[in-house]
């Protein structure tokens, strides 16, 4: 019996062959290398890529500051522009008062219109008249040769309700009691030429009757009704600090509350300075101020707002506010490219100012803020 044969049992492996066992480790680190030397090559390539692209992408730095903003110097218009708070009504009422002792005979309704010439009221069945003007009559007018303003009211509505007259407008003429005369036959009362206190109530123009105080059959002595300026007006209040940009005549604009405009004229500026509260509920010095339509409107009554152009100024040269520097000495100057320029100041409106001085000039660069 082989006994080698017997200890070598069937199916053992046979010793490893030590080359091949070299060869494949050797491809397995070959193959880790590559794989490394590959990340390594993308990292590089990716930092390179990045490097790159932030090179082109970032803003190029630099420590010069940026350039000022400019504007130009132009010639336009300027107009100081203020707007008030008003309501629309037939204006501010004026009492009238009787100067003559008697029965109220007639009153007038509220709302009657009345022109010059008309009858206001009636005492012991006797008209009194509305004259024009603004001076009140204050002594009998009996005798010629009398002179004053009082004279003149007289004779100015004579003449304009068809009257000859003569002499100076001041003066009571031997013409003007005739005419005096010749009105009072019209009017169907004693021809006496004579025109006395109260028989005449003296308003500036014609009037709506707003109310009637006094009652037929009381004295006529003593208050009797309201009147207004017969058409629609707007009455403001307005702080009394800012009431002097308003003055008989002026011509303002209203904004009725569809948006619409229409002119206006300011008939009266009060003397009398009042408490008004504002929004926020404080008191505060005002004034009241009555403005005339200048055209027709459909409202009735209700909130409006005023508009004032107080101070207007043609082609004068301007910047924007932001363009004045304050100079430590004392007034303003503007920069332009060659240094500070003193300039002197006129009006401030809508955000810009205007200009003057030996080096402004229109077109000229000047330095602001905005």
């Amino acid at each position: 019996m082989d006994l080698r044969r017997r200890a070598d049992p069937a199916g053992a492996r046979a010793p490893p062959d030590r080359e091949g066992v070299r060869a494949g480790g050797l491809r397995r680190r070959t193959q880790v290398r590559r794989w490394l030397v590959a990340g390594v090559v993308a990292m590089v390539v990716t930092g390179a890529v990045l490097a790159f692209t932030w090179t082109r992408q970032a803003p190029a730095q630099s420590d010069q500051p940026p350039a000022p903003k400019t504007v130009a110097v132009v010639k336009t218009d300027l107009t100081d522009t203020r707007e008030f708070k008003a309501t629309l009504g037939f204006g501010a009422s004026q009492q009238v008062t009787g100067r003559l002792p008697g029965t109220l005979t007639w009153l007038p309704a509220p709302g009657l219109l009345v022109d010059r010439g008309q009858p206001l009221y009636k005492v012991d069945n006797r008209p009194v008249w509305l004259f024009f003007g603004d001076t009140p009559l204050w002594r009998k007018l009996d005798k010629a040769g009398v002179r004053g303003p009082d004279v003149k009211v007289v004779k100015d509505n004579l003449a304009a309700l068809g009257y000859r007259l003569g002499g100076p407008a001041d003066e009571l003429t031997p013409p003007t009691v005739d005419a005096v005369k010749r009105w009072q036959k019209a009017a169907k009362v004693e021809e006496t030429g004579v025109v006395d206190v109260g028989d005449v109530v003296v308003l500036p123009g014609k009037v709506r009757v707003e109310s009637v105080t006094a009652k037929l059959s009381a004295t006529a002595e003593g208050p009797l009704m309201a009147v207004t300026a017969p058409g629609k007006a707007v009455e403001a209040s307005v702080d009394a600090q800012a009431a002097e940009v308003f003055a008989k005549d002026l011509k303002v604009t209203v904004l009725l509350p569809d948006g619409k405009e229409v002119g206006g004229t300011v008939r009266s500026v009060s003397t009398e300075v009042e408490e008004a509260k504002n929004g926020n509920g404080e008191s505060s010095p005002a004034v009241a101020v009555d403005i005339g339509l200048d055209g027709e409107v459909a409202f009735e009554s209700g909130p409006m707002r005023v508009r004032v152009t107080s101070t207007a100024r043609k082609g004068v040269l301007a910047v924007p506010v932001t363009a004045l520097l304050a100079l430590r000495e004392g007034g303003y100057a503007v920069q332009t490219s060659g240094g500070l320029v003193a300039v002197q100041t006129g009006l401030f409106a809508g955000g810009l100012v205007e200009i003057s001085g030996g080096g402004v000039s229109e077109g000229m660069r000047v330095v602001t803020t905005s």
